[in-house]
């Protein structure tokens, strides 16, 4: 049977060529800055930026947290995971299924496992991302409605919060099915090479509220509340 394609695949793909072509030759600029930094500087980098995110004030209560595991060329947040779960906040994950759906997968630590980073909970995706192994008695399946609060990687960042991503969609459709409240907790997160003057954005397109990278902390603007970027 034919799988019938989210909406926002489908926007992606209905967008103008231009529109695509600039987030196309987006990328390639951003993966051309990160490449040239050094293993050394992407690890100092990614320590400034799990300092800032310790202090963000999308994290000042607690709640159900969605984090991210890094890929080598995104900026590694286990130490900020690890100092939030400390604080009391619930960490969940997300995982791609087979059909290319994603998927949030809380890991429990109330269970045998209070450890989120023990490597016998992770394993690697079809994509070569640390994925959670899904084990009923150490995980459990959530919806985006119940999230509170979300480290969002992306390829780059403006300060209004517009995010270009890898092209899928997946964080574009959770961004769209926050909570509001949730929506102003959220959090893209970058090395400063990925903070650029203006990110390409369509209508399906959705922004961050908070951008933290290892210069900082910022504040975005309106459309930081997770709307479209140029709408109210």
């Amino acid at each position: 049977m034919k799988r019938v394609k989210p909406a926002a695949d489908a926007a992606a793909e209905n967008a103008p060529e231009g529109s695509r072509a600039a987030k196309r030759a987006l990328r390639a600029e951003v993966r051309t800055a990160i490449r040239a930094l050094s293993r050394f500087k992407r690890e100092r980098k990614s320590r400034a930026v799990a300092d800032f995110a310790l202090r963000a004030p999308a994290f000042g209560g607690r709640g159900l947290l969605l984090a991210y595991r890094a890929l080598p060329d995104e900026a590694c947040v286990d130490a900020a995971i690890a100092g939030l779960a400390a604080r009391g906040w619930r960490v969940a994950v997300p995982t791609v299924d087979a059909h290319g759906a994603m998927q949030l997968v809380e890991l429990r630590t109330d269970t045998g496992k209070p450890d989120v980073f023990d490597p016998t909970r992770w394993t690697l995706d079809a994509h070569a991302i640390r994925a959670p192994r899904i084990e009923p008695q150490h995980t459990r399946r959530v919806r985006a409605r119940e999230v509170d609060a979300v480290l969002v990687p992306g390829r780059a960042f403006d300060r209004l919060g517009n995010r270009l991503g890898r092209g899928q969609g997946h964080y574009d459709r959770l961004l769209a099915s926050l909570r509001p409240d949730a929506r102003a907790a959220t959090v893209g997160v970058g090395f400063a090479e990925q903070v650029v003057e203006s990110v390409p954005v369509d209508p399906h397109d959705r922004a961050v509220a908070w951008l933290v990278t290892d210069r900082g902390i910022t504040r975005c603007g309106r459309a930081g509340l997770g709307s479209p970027a140029g709408r109210g």
